[in-house]
């Protein structure tokens, strides 16, 4: 998908549009968010390392985070394996973090819930959940991809960079810290 975005033309002093290719926009968002997790950044650098790919009016961003997401939760709970526990997720793996008032709650719990019924293959239906929130969701997609890389790299003994590194290559993104 192709967006466009508004360029001034000198000569006759009407708005043209240049092409924006989204799909780079999400690859960049998602490369932004593992190599900031790679470096050991905290939640408030990862969000500002993505910032820039950040695209109004469109959930392209959010879902390619949703979608980091559910693989950092493939890694925390792969088949067979005891299920994270929701209550108190969010302090132990995202401590920086403090959520305040129902909203940011209700929005954080969204994105979490969204990654797990995505990774389960229920598609939820983003547009109308999240897509009038003043804040948009894929700051939320951030945070869960930090929680749950987060868990994964505790409950398999290894650094949250190599757990950046397995979601990077599953996604076929080179990952440059």
């Amino acid at each position: 998908m192709i967006r466009f975005s508004p360029r001034a033309d000198n000569n006759a002093g009407v708005a043209k549009r240049e092409p924006i290719d989204v799909d780079a926009l999400r690859r960049d968002a998602q490369g932004a968010v593992l190599g900031a997790l790679a470096r050991g950044d905290d939640a408030f650098d990862i969000l500002a390392a993505v910032a820039p790919a950040d695209l109004a009016h469109t959930l392209a961003q959010d879902v390619a985070l949703l979608q980091l997401a559910v693989t950092a939760l493939d890694h925390a709970c792969p088949p067979g394996a005891e299920p994270l526990e929701y209550d108190g997720l969010r302090e132990r793996y995202l401590p920086e973090v403090t959520f305040r008032g129902r909203v940011e709650h209700r929005n954080s719990q969204y994105a979490l819930c969204a990654a797990a019924c995505l990774r389960g293959g229920l598609q939820p239906d983003l547009l109308s959940d999240a897509g009038w929130w003043q804040t948009p969701l894929w700051q939320y997609a951030v945070y869960a991809v930090v929680v749950y890389s987060r868990a994964a790299a505790e409950r398999l003994a290894v650094p949250v960079e190599e757990i950046a590194r397995r979601i990077a290559a599953r996604h076929g993104l080179e990952l440059t810290t």
